[in-house]
């Protein structure tokens, strides 16, 4: 219905907020750092069993730019989500890491310990 040469607004669907907040993501500067993370934990934790593909290029989306450029200047809850999500996915992988580091650590001694019995036992 128009009114005075406006046209009335209509809500978005849920799909196109759906796209929407998808191209807000995809769109900001942390973007590309938050996909590197990700991969990294991945790597971790494949260890030597894979490779990770990966579906979007982080240096791309690195590179991309912010769909709002009020967002530099004005933090919204977007960049508070990103930054918090970035620094969770660094501790995650590190918290992989060193509980893998333990792991092999505990398997070492106990091979060089099985290796002592063994040892001991057949003289």
């Amino acid at each position: 219905m128009e009114t005075g040469g406006e046209k009335e607004k209509r809500s978005p669907t849920p799909e196109e907020d759906e796209e929407i907040l998808k191209k807000r993501i995809s769109g900001h500067p942390l973007f590309g750092l938050l996909i590197e993370n990700h991969l990294g934990c991945l790597k971790v934790g494949l260890g030597e069993f894979g490779e990770v593909g990966i579906t979007t290029e982080p240096d791309q989306a690195a590179d991309s730019k912010p769909n709002n450029i009020d967002t530099v200047h004005n933090p919204s809850d977007l960049d508070h989500f990103m930054e918090a999500y970035c620094m969770a996915l660094r501790k995650l992988k590190e918290g992989i890491e060193e509980a893998q580091q333990e792991s092999e650590t505990f398997i070492k001694a106990t091979y060089l310990q099985l290796g002592e019995l063994t040892h001991t036992n057949h003289p």
